[in-house]
């Protein structure tokens, strides 16, 4: 990790292409080692070096071989990501706080205040608190318009 670190440091533009083949990686390191330039991954007691030869060809090309199991860490880590910053990037959530989110969504899925309520644990009253403030907030005339708005923006 420290000589990846190091290299992708001291390069300029876009990572060069990196294959490793070690024992094993950790789900951080995995992170880690993608952002600089980590695109194929063998596992020492799994690999041969035809297999190696072909993970450096595939890299030159710009493609990659990651593991089934470290595939499916990466694709879950991915849509992590996408939905954290979906919910903290002020400009994708149009200054919308999450739980206003969260109860337009429910709303968009044809739920009443009552059954969001119970299914967030709040009274009813907040529940039409939230919305209107969301409504205020989106400056539109309604929660049918602030539903749509959140739809037609991508908020959700």
């Amino acid at each position: 990790m420290r000589v990846l670190r190091q290299d992708a440091a001291r390069a300029e533009g876009p990572p060069v292409p990196v294959v490793v083949m070690a024992d094993r990686i950790t789900e951080r390191q995995l992170t880690l080692a993608i952002e600089y330039g980590l695109t194929s991954f063998l596992y020492r007691g799994h690999s041969n070096l035809d297999q190696l030869v072909d993970a450096i060809v595939k890299a030159s090309a710009g493609r990659s071989h990651m593991p089934d199991d470290l595939l499916g860490h990466l694709i879950a880590e991915l849509g992590y990501q996408q939905r954290q910053q979906t919910l903290t990037d002020p400009a994708k959530k149009g200054g919308l706080l999450v739980r206003e989110i969260e109860v337009l969504r429910m709303l968009s899925e044809g739920l009443n205040t009552v059954e969001i309520a119970d299914k967030m644990s709040y009274s009813e009253r907040t529940i039409k608190g939230i919305i209107h403030d969301a409504v205020k907030r989106l400056k539109v005339k309604n929660r049918t318009q602030a539903v749509a708005y959140a739809i037609r923006v991508g908020i959700f």
